[in-house]
């Protein structure tokens, strides 16, 4: 996707669409998110160029010394011509990361013929999963406060917020680093494939999900959730127990 050179410079309507269509403005969280946008101009391109902007104020510049915040909303709109993969990153130092990234790369002259829109902020518990319509499966981490959802068709992991009704991307790698630490699986044949953690996600308890999930946060510090460790602890000789709470639509 083509864009001006000369910043810092408005954010197009047309650009203002496609990234409202991952940020509904009937969850508190994401509204805020519109917000900001709506205040902010594109002051430059990210590291990648192209597609790749940053947002903020018009007297900011770009620091691309600073890697990628983590991804905050992520969705498609798939047109006849090609696909449009939306992903605005958390705001960091009052400026917000975004990509539109066309597949394949189109002109933005002709007109579009759209057929789709899709995106995991849509979601709420319940539903099936809004990229193709699958299910879902759901671990209460704290009642009505915390939800750990997992699509193993997907392969996706997300976390819902019942407070901002945001869901928040999980990246699979440092999460199943933790939960492997959790189970105290060395074996690298198990503990250095991450991808096995969808076909095997029966073989996990909510408690290890949960102390997994904390663990990971903690390392990362993502988000500034109340959850501790006592909300999941178990007895040594029960951590290894199947001992499920989720729910299927």
């Amino acid at each position: 996707m083509k864009n001006c050179t000369e910043f810092p410079r408005p954010i197009t309507v047309k650009e203002i669409d496609y990234l409202f269509s991952v940020l509904p403005e009937t969850k508190p969280g994401y509204k805020l998110y519109r917000e900001k946008i709506n205040s902010y101009s594109v002051i430059g391109e990210g590291r990648f160029g192209g597609s790749n902007l940053v947002l903020g104020s018009n007297q900011d510049t770009t620091d691309l010394s600073t890697p990628s915040s983590p991804v905050f909303a992520f969705g498609r709109i798939e047109f006849e011509e090609a696909s449009l993969d939306i992903t605005i990153h958390e705001e960091a130092y009052n400026q917000i990361e975004i990509d539109l990234s066309f597949t394949p790369e189109i002109s933005l002259i002709q007109k579009l013929i759209e057929r789709k829109r899709w995106s995991y902020s849509v979601w709420n518990p319940g539903d099936k999963n809004p990229e193709d319509n699958s299910e879902v499966n759901e671990f209460i981490l704290k009642q009505d406060c915390y939800l750990l959802a997992v699509s193993t068709s997907t392969k996706k992991i997300w976390l819902h917020d019942f407070s901002s009704r945001v869901n928040h991307l999980i990246p699979l790698t440092n999460f199943y680093n933790e939960l492997m630490a959790i189970k105290k699986i060395r074996e690298p044949g198990i503990a250095l494939k991450p991808a096995r953690f969808f076909a095997e996600l029966n073989s996990y308890s909510k408690e290890e999900l949960g102390l997994a999930f904390i663990s990971y946060n903690k390392y990362m510090k993502r988000l500034n959730l109340n959850l501790k460790i006592e909300d999941f602890y178990l007895p040594e000789k029960q951590i290894n127990k199947k001992h499920f709470f989720f729910r299927r639509k």
